[in-house]
């Protein structure tokens, strides 16, 4: 089995058999060298890959599934979406074969449309830890089957300018209706993750792997 993605890798600092596994998903328009920055201050006995999203918009510049605009209203690819969430949950186990990763010990960390992504795929594969930063559950993508034990972070920017800080309100909503358990964290940033956001998602990941 090959994967289709193309990815950074951080491997573990003593190539540890069975290491806990870490996946980060870029925004729209940004590449695999944006979370994979994040790398140096998670676990270092973890294996961590940051995945590159397949459609090119632009010179380093990529998008998991298009989004169109018509005056004020946003759309976007439904069926790419589902697709390429199937896809991601479909080439975990390469990555998993490949880098002798625990199964069990996987942490999905995803940042705008990454995040949307990150929802979905927890919600239906064996993640043990959801990380979703200025992002939200889109009914469309997400269907509630998962039956063992996930842990949620969640956060948003109080300014966010590009999902706005509203849409955090109707996922945790949902989750709630859903009796999902997460927590969530609110910023006073735009559409990032500032060094507080960092910080705080660092810690409450810290003794999760």
């Amino acid at each position: 089995m090959e994967t289709s993605f193309f990815y950074l890798i951080k491997k573990p600092k003593n190539n540890t058999n069975k290491s806990p596994l870490v996946f980060l998903l870029h925004g729209f328009g940004s590449n695999e060298q944006d979370l994979f920055s994040f790398s140096p201050y998670l676990n270092q006995e973890a294996t961590i890959v940051s995945l590159r999203a397949p459609i090119i918009l632009y010179p380093n510049s990529y998008a998991w599934y298009n989004i169109y605009y018509s005056g004020s209203v946003k759309s976007y690819d439904k069926e790419a979406a589902k697709l390429i969430r199937d896809k991601l949950i479909n080439e975990m186990d390469y990555f998993i074969n490949k880098y002798d990763c625990d199964p069990n010990r996987i942490t999905l960390i995803g940042f705008s449309q990454g995040a949307i992504l990150a929802h979905a795929i927890a919600q239906n594969s064996n993640i043990k830890n959801l990380i979703a930063l200025s992002g939200y559950v889109d009914e469309e993508l997400i269907s509630f089957e998962k039956t063992n034990n996930l842990s949620i972070y969640i956060s948003h920017g109080k300014d966010d300018e590009v999902i706005p800080f509203e849409e955090s309100f109707k996922t945790n909503k949902l989750l709630d209706d859903h009796n999902v358990k997460y927590e969530f964290k609110a910023f006073d940033q735009g559409h990032g993750v500032n060094s507080e956001n960092l910080k705080s998602f660092l810690d409450w990941l810290e003794d999760k792997y």
